[in-house]
C-alpha cells in the first residue's frame, strides 16, 4: 500500500539493548523527544535482544557491549547474521580504540561513547539511518586510522 501524499514518513523503529535499566530509561525520554523515532523494545540481555529484535523488526538497534548472560559483540555478530539489514549503533563506556574496531568488525554501524552525552545518539541514529557511519569524536581523536574517509566521524556506507 503507498503511502498517502500529505501522511506524515514512517518513524524509525529503534529497539534498545542495555544491562542498565536507568540508560534504557534515559535513552527512551531522549528519543522520545524525536517527533521521527520510537522505542519498539528493549531488552536487558544477549538472548532477550536477539529475540525480541527477531520478533519486532526495528529499523536501528542501540547496543551496549556489556549485555546479562552475554556481550555486545556476540549479539552484534548474531544480528548482523539474522538481521542483515538491521543498522547497529553501539553506546558504550568503552573509549578504547581496540573495542571500537571490534565492533565495527563484528558487523556495527556506528559507535558512541557514553561519557560524550546522549545526544549524540541522536546524530548517531540520522547519520546510520541516512547510510552513513558514525564514530564517537573521542575515539576518533585517540585512532585516526579508524576516522572514516570524509569527515571527522561519519562516512557513508558503501
Amino acid at each position: 500500500m503507498a503511502r498517502q501524499q500529505n501522511s506524515p514518513p514512517p518513524k524509525i523503529r529503534v529497539f534498545l539493548a542495555d544491562d542498565e535499566p536507568f540508560v534504557r530509561k534515559g535513552l527512551r525520554l531522549l528519543l522520545g523527544l524525536e517527533a521521527d523515532l520510537i522505542i519498539c523494545g528493549e531488552a536487558e540481555s544477549e538472548q532477550g535482544a536477539v529475540d525480541g529484535i527477531v520478533k519486532l523488526r526495528p529499523d536501528l538497534a542501540v547496543v551496549d557491549l556489556s549485555l546479562e548472560g552475554g556481550d555486545g559483540l556476540s549479539l552484534i555478530r548474531r544480528l548482523h547474521e539474522l538481521c542483515p539489514t538491521l543498522k547497529i549503533l553501539v553506546f558504550s563506556m568503552h573509549d578504547q580504540a581496540d573495542v571500537a574496531t571490534a565492533a565495527f568488525i563484528a558487523g556495527a554501524h556506528g559507535y558512541v561513547v557514553k561519557d560524550e552525552g546522549t545526544e549524540n545518539v541522536v546524530e548517531a541514529i540520522r547519520v546510520l539511518m541516512n547510510g552513513g557511519c558514525y564514530l564517537s569524536q573521542h575515539i576518533a581523536a585517540k585512532a585516526p586510522d579508524l576516522v572514516p574517509r570524509t569527515g571527522p566521524h561519519r562516512r557513508p556506507r558503501n
